[in-house]
């Protein structure tokens, strides 16, 4: 069970912490956004793993499906034998679930670093895509962080591009998440600026397209910010900001001010 292996992960969490100083990387974390699933544009994503082992010989990875309850999902076990381990179209092969999206939560006996690569075929050959490296699970904004502890993005308001936002529940209970975009000198964006999204347990949800309904006009600068505004969970969140002419984006991961 998931409750099982967090309380072990604890007791490995703080062994770095009695030994000396720890080693980089970090035995619990989140991939943001995984896939196996066809998108806007006539798109195909497909999301590739490596697992760069530090100290760990063994991973557990659960598939968090967006939009469910997550909580009783049964981890795959992977054994880390060499120092980097490939994981290709983990969400088809892997977890064998096609046709879906989600977030990828692991939990090493050891230190580990993270890389994901989600990617589609281009329509005039080649692919294209995104990065995105596993987020520690301790970067998490919480229940009652304060505007300090929330998660923060930053985002350009322009004619051709989109901007979506994934938000990942790391707790095993229904969390209400809002996310609030500023302008530049910190007021309330003109238009419909607040979004409110209850998560599941280990849920994932990806907002799409949130400045759409931003007064129109061109802005730079822009604060996306994202707290758990009912509940006790916690959340991560990432921003994607899209070309709409050719489809590629960019991943920013949020970041918090105050731990």
């Amino acid at each position: 069970m998931r409750t099982q292996a967090l309380r072990a992960a604890f007791l490995v969490a703080l062994l770095p912490s009695i030994a000396g100083a720890a080693p980089a990387g970090h035995n619990e974390g989140y991939v943001p956004v995984a896939a196996k699933v066809t998108g806007r544009f006539e798109s195909s994503w497909t999301t590739d793993l490596w697992i760069y082992r530090q100290s760990a010989t063994t991973i557990n990875l659960w598939y968090n499906v967006s939009g469910q309850d997550n909580s009783n999902r049964q981890s795959v076990i992977v054994p880390l034998t060499q120092a980097v381990t490939y994981l290709p179209d983990v969400v088809g092969t892997l977890f064998a679930a096609p046709g879906t999206k989600g977030s990828v939560h692991y939990l090493a006996d050891g230190q580990v670093y993270v890389v994901s690569r989600t990617w589609t075929p281009g329509t005039a050959g080649g692919t294209y895509g995104q990065i995105a490296e596993g987020i520690p699970a301790s970067l998490a904004s919480p229940a009652g962080a304060g505007p300090g502890g929330s998660l923060r993005m930053v985002v350009n308001q322009a004619a051709g591009f989109r901007a979506n936002l994934g938000l990942i529940n790391v707790s095993g209970l229904a969390t209400t998440v809002t996310a609030e975009v500023f302008t530049a000198d910190g007021q309330a964006a003109p238009g419909l600026s607040t979004l409110t999204v209850t998560l599941l347990p280990y849920d994932m949800r990806q907002l799409d397209d949130i400045l759409a309904g931003l007064t129109a006009g061109a802005r730079q600068g822009l604060v996306v910010r994202v707290s758990v505004t009912q509940g006790d969970g916690a959340v991560l969140a990432y921003l994607s900001e899209v070309d709409n002419a050719t489809n590629s984006g960019s991943y920013q991961e949020g970041f918090r001010f105050a731990y």
